[in-house]
């Protein structure tokens, strides 16, 4: 997520700079003149309990009395009964507050209900709330809850703070909270038969589960990817999705419920170490992705040592040897920095055609929205609904999925470059070993195909090499000049091609010298009666541009493995053989005179 509103969101859970005490002061000022702003004689009706309603929201029954220096106990607070106001303001939401504030909430049982409710108070963050059951006047029951103990130490092992209410009928009943938390104040008070608020908490941590194994499996793929492939730029995407990953983890309660349930100091630290670990990543990821070496080394430096900051603030809070204030000054500071070096970075590879750039400003679009709509709620500016609760949640698996595009879209562009540096190498070795006039492989591709040929000729399949000289070219060149026999030795080209069979090879060592080379012909009889084959398709005339030349052919040939299996050899004792025809009479095939060794 952006670096800088996942800071904000980790300083609004839990505020410790100056700035953000005084602005919490005026907060509790405003809400003590909105408390005292309301009717002193608007009476709240008690809130009617029965078996016909299984889930039932308290906002609208609960009446509110601040308590700024967190002073007063609960046989106080019973005497000041009449202080109680509805709650101003947001629904649910009171913003942050470092004072204590109480809740009253008037609760009656009819006869046909068997008085069975749980309380559901469902914002984990609440660092402390005192639950107090009064009936008829006196106080029967104290439970305490909140992330600043242990989990196990909870009065039921629920993600929300819950706490079963056992209401005897005919009975006036009060339930009190005190709630004092550094975080901020969602209140989203439920009162829900015991089935009912279990049947809610499978489906929730149903969906909770889907959205972490979804994370899961890109930290994975990602973890894959690096191993396989050796880059860190995947390393770095999974740091930053498991510090988005393990901040939603902890905010919704799922951490200290699943994962550290007897550490409340983890669960204190939790948001701050996630958003360290997640600009970590954020920032190696950003350097990585952009190239940003590339595009200016100071950046990408001082990309890489924030990184390194804000990975070794994780390590030493986590160790205890750097105080949560410093951290969190630390991740203030180095928060916006991913969002200012990826957002012209992508701007500027956007206009440049980059495909992937678009869903880096989508990806930090999207997390950027979800994490203000959170930053609001958390500030007391918007209503607590569920679109409000689960917005960055939302943004972050949106920005997690288009980093994933992105990284996705880079492999394709490495594919694509590397095919092309393949297609180019091929290009460049074709051109060294062909010949630039006719096509055919030159001097230096017939060696290579002739190795590769020789490596498997043997008795039951030998190799014929073939080398055919061109009668009467030179005449022809005299005659009518060198552009037309330039295009004489293309037609003859394509003349032997036409010859040969499909995987025999034709190339021109030079001049007006061609080597054929033809596997699987059988004895020295048969090689012969192949090259009179190439003699007789000279037979007919040339036309070079409506002029009639007229050349043969004369053919000298050794067998691989009869006559030797080194390729030097082999085309030196065909080309003996060709020049013994020459002086023959030309027009002729000659092979190998005389005995032969395999070399």
């Amino acid at each position: 997520m952006p670096g800088c509103l996942l800071a904000c969101l980790a300083a609004s859970l839990r505020p410790t700079s100056p700035v953000a005490r005084v602005a919490a002061c005026l907060r509790r000022l405003v809400l003590g003149l909105l408390l005292a702003a309301g009717s002193a004689s608007a009476a709240v009706p008690w809130l009617v309990l029965g078996p016909e309603r299984q889930e039932i929201d308290a906002w609208p029954r609960l009446t509110v009395l601040a308590d700024p220096g967190g002073r007063l106990d609960v046989e106080q607070v019973l005497l000041r009964r009449g202080e109680f106001r509805p709650p101003a303001g947001k629904r649910a939401n009171l913003g942050l507050n470092d004072g204590a504030v109480w809740l009253r909430l008037q609760l009656e049982v009819p006869a046909t209900d068997d008085g069975r409710w749980l309380l559901d108070l469902d914002y984990p963050p609440l660092d402390r709330v005192d639950a107090y059951v009064v009936s008829d006047g006196l106080v029967v029951r104290h439970a305490l809850m909140g992330d600043s103990m242990p989990f196990v130490q909870r009065p039921l092992p629920t993600r929300p703070h819950a706490l079963l209410l056992i209401l005897e009928r005919g009975l006036e009943h009060e339930l009190l909270l005190r709630v004092q938390t550094t975080s901020a104040m969602l209140l989203p008070v439920r009162l829900m038969k015991p089935g009912a608020f279990y049947a809610e908490e499978s489906r929730l941590q149903m969906l909770q589960g889907l959205a972490a194994g979804i994370s899961l499996c890109l930290v994975a793929f990602a973890l894959v990817r690096a191993v396989g492939r050796r880059e860190l730029v995947y390393l770095h995407y999974a740091l930053s999705t498991v510090g988005s990953g393990l901040f939603l983890f902890s905010f919704a309660g799922l951490g200290a419920q699943h994962l550290w349930t007897a550490s409340a100091w983890f669960n204190d630290l939790a948001p701050l170490l996630s958003v360290l670990v997640g600009l970590a990543g954020a920032l190696w990821l950003v350097d990585g992705l952009f190239q940003a070496h590339v595009l200016s080394p100071p950046l990408a430096t001082a990309t890489r040592l924030a990184g390194g900051l804000a990975a070794t603030t994780a390590l030493l809070l986590a160790a205890g040897v750097l105080g949560y204030q410093q951290a969190q000054f630390v991740a203030s500071v180095l928060g916006p920095l991913p969002m200012i070096v990826a957002l012209p970075l992508a701007a500027r590879r956007w206009r440049a055609g980059d495909r992937a750039a678009p869903y880096v400003i989508l990806g930090w679009g999207a997390s950027a929205a979800g994490a203000t709509v959170l930053a609001l709620l958390l500030h007391g500016w918007l209503d607590l609904e569920g679109w409000t609760r689960h917005a960055y949640q939302v943004g972050a698996l949106a920005q997690a999925l288009a980093w994933l595009r992105v990284l996705d879209l880079r492999d394709v562009e490495q594919r694509e470059r590397a095919e092309h540096a393949e297609r180019e190498r091929l290009r460049l070795q074709a051109l060294a070993h062909s010949d630039a006039l006719t096509g055919l492989p030159n001097r230096r591709g017939l060696e290579q195909a002739l190795d590769a040929a020789l490596a498997r000729a043997d008795d039951e399949r030998p190799l014929a090499v073939f080398i055919a000289d061109l009668d009467g070219f030179k005449a022809v060149n005299d005659e009518h000049g060198h552009a037309a026999g330039d295009l004489l030795l293309a037609l003859v080209a394509q003349r032997l091609r036409a010859a040969l069979r499909q995987d025999d090879l034709v190339a021109r060592l030079g001049g007006d010298e061609f080597v054929v080379l033809a596997d699987g012909l059988g004895d020295a009889q048969a090689a012969r009666q192949f090259g009179e084959r190439l003699v007789d398709a000279f037979a007919a005339p040339f036309d070079c541009d409506g002029r009639r030349c007229v050349i043969g052919l004369t053919v000298g040939f050794a067998v691989a493995p009869q006559d030797g299996r080194d390729a030097v050899v082999l085309l030196r004792r065909a080309d003996a053989a060709m020049y013994a025809g020459k002086q023959a009479g030309k027009g002729r095939v000659q092979g190998v005179q005389g005995p032969a060794m395999a070399v």
